[in-house]
């Protein structure tokens, strides 16, 4: 059996709120619609594309022009995804040492499968063994599907696993796929709305997740 480390991506491993940002408002502004600052999109995030764009809008707008700015902001996204993301300071050599130390690492993402696919070509290559996003038809997180999946890749039982994610959504995918779930707290939500969720443990450096995955193991 291997054990896995199963991340969440956006505000765990990239730090994506100032490219989010820009092509959200970007979009915005291609339907004559007011932009938002970029702290207002940490509360915008994490529960896909889809819910992203009702997030940023009026329902009013949201039914005239929903569909326009779903589109240019999808287009100008990928384009940045497949030039590359910005990993948080020490996340590619983090991961490498737990592929040395014997883990195989994954991410799962509500964001959608060709971006999160392109951002582990763009970004991280061989540190990351897999990368799972949003596809159609499939349950997003806080559904275990994703991560589930990844463990009948890599056969694995959730026992020997690890999950690790930013927001209230990630300790209950954690929780539902029943792996050691961990809250890091330099991503997208306050450290009092993780703590709420009950994660198994909270990680407030790269230094502590590293270390409370590996004494998992």
């Amino acid at each position: 059996m291997n054990k896995v480390a199963v991340f969440d991506l956006d505000g765990t491993l990239l730090d994506s709120l100032a490219d989010i940002a820009l092509c959200a408002n970007t979009a915005l502004e291609i339907s004559g619609l007011p932009r938002h600052p970029e702290e207002a999109y940490k509360g915008f995030v994490g529960w896909g594309v889809g819910r992203l764009v009702q997030n940023m809008m009026t329902p009013g707008d949201y039914l005239v022009h929903g569909q326009r700015v779903r589109a240019d902001y999808e287009m100008l996204y990928s384009d940045l995804c497949t030039r590359g993301g910005h990993p948080y300071d020490g996340v590619p050599e983090m991961l490498r040492r737990l592929q040395a130390a014997g883990w195989k690492t994954a991410v799962v993402s509500n964001k959608p499968h060709a971006m999160t696919q392109a951002v582990w070509i763009s970004t991280y290559g061989g540190a990351l063994d897999m990368a799972v996003g949003q596809r159609d038809g499939a349950p997003p997180k806080p559904d275990p599907a994703g991560v589930l999946e990844v463990l009948r890749e890599f056969d694995a039982r959730p026992g020997d696993c690890v999950y690790a994610g930013d927001s209230d959504v990630d300790v209950q995918t954690g929780k539902a796929a029943c792996l050691y779930t961990v809250a890091v707290t330099w991503g997208f939500q306050p450290k009092d709305v993780l703590k709420a969720q009950n994660p198994d443990a909270l990680a407030d450096s790269l230094e502590e997740l590293e270390k409370i995955i590996l004494a998992r193991g």
